[in-house]
């Protein structure tokens, strides 16, 4: 084991705790400054902007992004990406309003079953990853596209109705004055940054994203640990899947598209880094309220949705450029 692979892997641990935090504050800086960047001007633009009633439903259409952003950040971290999100979303969605409206199984069980669907696709890309030598894109793109055909196979393409007001109280509910989904979103992500900081496996997830080979040199398993991350990363899409089930009430088997354009945006927007070793939870997650700031500023200000793709587009672009600026300024 030779002195540069034991820094490299453990770099995490070792850095001190005033870089961290200045890191850390660099990190999430650009994503603070433009939410009130784009608070003040969509509330400029439209007055309806500020309402709390407008916040509320803020607060309901970021959780799934943020959701999707949690599981992303792993991967991300690892040097990888996920673009099946969306599709494993739309299709989770599916299998769930299935089982409990055409088999009949109770809303528990549905999403118990709907969670392993998870599980077992983050399985079938993480193994592709580690044993077949698929570079994460390819692979992601291979189950972006049978995730998609397989909701739409589901039921010919037809949307599914009558799903049980219990189900729906999932998303739609409030405690406290503050959505349900919401609510979920925020103890995941406060579940996921203490795994990301506080553990052995967020270290390592770190670790094998800034150096995989001095990772494995300090006997760190990154096979096994890779496959861990992607079966995380396909359990939390299937999580924001049912989630968007209970919100909309209906299962589209085309729900989902472009979500994870906003989820990876999020990430790096946040302070991940596409080219690992680098990624925050809370980062993350001002990240997708930043994107959901974006999307319903727009929708207020009568922009047209077309030019809201265009800006996705841009801010997609945008964030890449942001990354790459940020790791020339370490």
């Amino acid at each position: 084991m030779d002195q540069q692979a034991r820094t490299a892997a453990l770099d995490v641990e070792t850095i001190p705790r005033g870089r961290m935090l200045w890191r850390f504050v660099r990190q999430i800086a650009f994503a603070l400054i433009s939410i009130v960047v784009l608070v003040v001007a969509f509330g400029v633009l439209n007055p309806r902007f500020l309402s709390g009633g407008n916040w509320f439903h803020i607060a309901q259409q970021v959780a799934v992004i943020a959701i999707l952003a949690t599981g992303q950040t792993f991967i991300i971290a690892t040097a990888g990406i996920d673009i099946s999100q969306g599709s494993v979303v739309a299709l989770s969605s599916m299998i769930c309003a299935i089982a409990i409206v055409d088999a009949h199984m109770s809303s528990g069980v549905a999403i118990v079953l709907t969670l392993a669907l998870g599980a077992v696709i983050g399985a079938i890309i993480g193994l592709s990853v580690v044993v077949l030598g698929v570079p994460p894109f390819i692979a992601t793109l291979g189950m972006l596209a049978v995730a998609l055909g397989a909701a739409l196979l589901t039921t010919n393409g037809t949307p599914v109705f009558g799903l049980p007001n219990g189900f729906q109280e999932i998303s739609q509910g409030t405690v406290l004055g503050f959505p349900n989904m919401a609510w979920i979103a925020v103890l995941l992500a406060l579940f996921s940054a203490y795994l990301l900081n506080k553990t052995r496996f967020g270290r390592y997830t770190l670790a094998i994203g800034s150096n995989a080979e001095a990772a494995r040199r300090v006997g760190i398993n990154v096979p096994r640990h890779l496959l861990l991350v992607y079966v995380f990363g396909g359990i939390v899409s299937s999580l924001a899947g049912v989630i968007y089930l209970a919100y909309t009430a209906a299962a589209q088997p085309t729900s989902g598209a472009n979500y994870e354009l906003y989820a990876i945006a999020a990430v790096v927007i946040g302070g991940g880094s596409l080219f690992g070793g680098v990624g925050t939870i809370l980062g993350s997650i001002l990240g997708a309220l930043l994107m959901t700031i974006l999307k319903n500023g727009t929708q207020l200000a009568g922009i047209s949705p077309y030019v809201e793709q265009v800006i996705l587009g841009i801010v997609v672009v945008g964030a890449v450029y942001v990354d790459n600026l940020r790791r020339r300024l370490r």
